[in-house]
């Protein structure tokens, strides 16, 4: 490949998903330094940040509303910085991009460099369902009301804030699709009193796919800083952490792909023998579903082969659309009535003595599926009084005393339900939950059936900190749940969310140690752990 100083159209798009600002920060400043040099051409990076407030060069408008220590102990960095602009916040579900990129070489000044970036966020939002336009006197962008021109009847929706060494540019712009707007209630954004911030998620109700969102910037970015006419913008594969887009005499695209190399630990042969096809043409014969095919589980092999499957009840279409999750969305059959027999005689046939039972989301149903588990686990008992039950529930959103109430008629059995991630992730891995809900829902259980083990799952990999998920883990102990699981986040299609981090299995064990310390009485904490692996086991410590 060709140095990247002859390419001097050349876009070179690094994807850094979820990261800590300060680490963006140093990466900025040495790719700054080499585009100053000539070693690299004109490269952006794309990032969500966990969450942070940055204070510009401008001090008169650094206005923060708590206290730096305030701030740190609710998980809020607080980092000084030297790009133009005052105060902003950045979290999950906000997307920034920061190109490096040589002004002279673009044939751009500053000023004008600016308005392109303000263009190109405009363009954005409005594929994004969103009329944005500039202030004058007001960097960013902002959401009029219709025949309203005051500050004060204007919604700020994407921060700029840039700085310019050598020709060279660095720091960039913040674009807000569907992050928690509550970060800004510590400060006085920009030094402006009394502006609202506002989301693509606020303005239209709907969330976005965030690598979506990166591939329409990609074409924008090409057409803006490049002579080229704009070739199709392909879809980056599941495991691609940069790509690069060139112009070429031939009006092509040239993709480096630099593939994520899964770590030892995370390898695992695919799922073959007796037992693994045995189950599978059981579930095909009596048309189940199971979590383990759905989600494209990694332990599907090793738990088909002791003959162990965890079942999805309620169909395979979910009525949400979390990030992390490759079910698909969209309007589910009604519940079939033939699914508790058929699943009564799966048990039957592979003699199970210990059945997990989950399903999708069912927000369209009255009692969100409770009746569904409920039919389930006593036709199975009544076939095989012997089994024993884990349900795995959605949070019964809009119905939890009600869906309580209905599964008591099911007792005895595990009683589980996932928070998943960290409250910060939430707005982009499980758009359709609620933090506290789901807490709610486990309280619920606990209060409900005192003599029934409550459990919970979260996965690891997704940008979470430290004191993030050990909060997590003191929040589920707080409600009374006595069992956790603890896994490695893995990308289950190619629309999932992309895995930031690949946790070393050092970390998990100390992680259960920290359960165990918490007073969790079972723990499973590996790459490996999912909310049902290794269920059926009586201690787990």
């Amino acid at each position: 490949m060709e140095p990247f100083a002859q390419h001097n159209n050349s876009i070179n798009i690094r994807d850094c998903g979820t990261a800590d600002y300060r680490q963006i920060l140093q990466l900025q400043k040495d790719l700054h330094d080499q585009r100053k040099a000539g070693s690299i051409g004109n490269t952006v990076l794309l990032v969500e940040h966990n969450p942070v407030i940055t204070l510009g060069a401008r001090q008169t408008a650094n206005k923060l509303l708590a206290d730096r220590d305030t701030l740190q102990q609710k998980g809020i960095d607080v980092v000084d910085i030297r790009r133009g602009g005052g105060t902003t916040a950045h979290n999950p579900g906000q997307f920034v991009f920061y190109p490096i990129l040589h002004l002279g070489q673009l044939k751009l000044g500053i000023t004008e460099y600016i308005r392109t970036l303000e263009q190109i966020g405009i363009e954005l939002l409005a594929q994004l369902g969103v009329t944005a336009q500039r202030k004058k006197g007001f960097p960013g962008l902002w959401v009029t009301d219709k025949n309203q021109d005051s500050i004060r009847n204007t919604r700020k929706i994407a921060s700029i804030g840039v700085r310019v060494s050598k020709q060279v540019t660095y720091h960039g712009m913040a674009i807000n699709i569907q992050n928690d707007l509550t970060i800004f209630d510590a400060l006085i954004p920009c030094g402006l009193e009394n502006v609202q911030i506002t989301s693509v998620k606020k303005e239209t109700r709907q969330t976005n796919d965030m690598q979506q969102v990166k591939n329409h910037l990609s074409e924008l970015l090409f057409k803006h800083f490049s002579n080229q006419p704009r070739p199709a913008i392909r879809n980056l594969s599941p495991r691609d952490t940069q790509y690069e887009i060139r112009d070429t005499p031939q009006d092509t695209l040239r993709w480096r792909y630099e593939r994520r190399r899964l770590p030892d630990w995370l390898r695992r042969p695919a799922p073959l023998g007796e037992e693994h096809d045995k189950t599978k043409k059981l579930l095909d014969d009596l048309n189940l579903e199971t979590i383990c095919a759905n989600a494209n589980c990694p332990n599907r092999g090793e738990c088909w082969r002791r003959g162990t499957a965890t079942v999805l009840i309620l169909g395979n279409i979910c009525t949400r659309n979390c990030g992390f999750c490759s079910v698909p969305k969209g309007k589910p059959d009604p519940p079939d009535p033939t699914e508790p027999a058929r699943l009564a005689e799966l048990a039957e046939k592979l003699n199970l003595k210990y059945l997990v039972i989950t399903s999708v989301d069912r927000d369209d149903l009255p009692d969100g599926g409770a009746t569904h588990f409920r039919d389930c686990i006593l036709e199975v008992r009544r076939q095989r009084p012997e089994t024993k039950f884990e349900i795995l529930t959605p949070d019964f959103r809009n119905c939890q005393p009600q869906a309580i109430e209905i599964l008591r008629d099911a007792l005895p059995f595990v009683f589980a339900h996932n928070v998943e991630t960290v409250p910060s992730l939430y707005p982009k891995a499980r758009m359709g939950g609620d933090y506290q809900l789901s807490l709610n829902l486990l309280e619920l259980a606990k209060q409900c059936y005192p003599n029934v083990p409550t459990k919970s799952s979260i996965m690891l990999g997704l940008g979470e900190t430290g004191s993030e998920v050990e909060q997590v883990l003191k929040d589920l102990r707080s409600v009374g749940v006595d069992r956790i699981t603890i896994g490695q986040y893995l990308k289950p299609s190619k629309d999932s969310l992309e895995v930031v981090e690949y946790i070393a299995p050092e970390k998990f064990d100390c992680w259960k140690q920290k359960a165990l310390q918490l007073g969790f009485d079972w723990v499973i904490s590996a790459p490996f752990a999912r909310s049902s692996y290794f269920a059926e086991l009586q201690n787990a410590t």
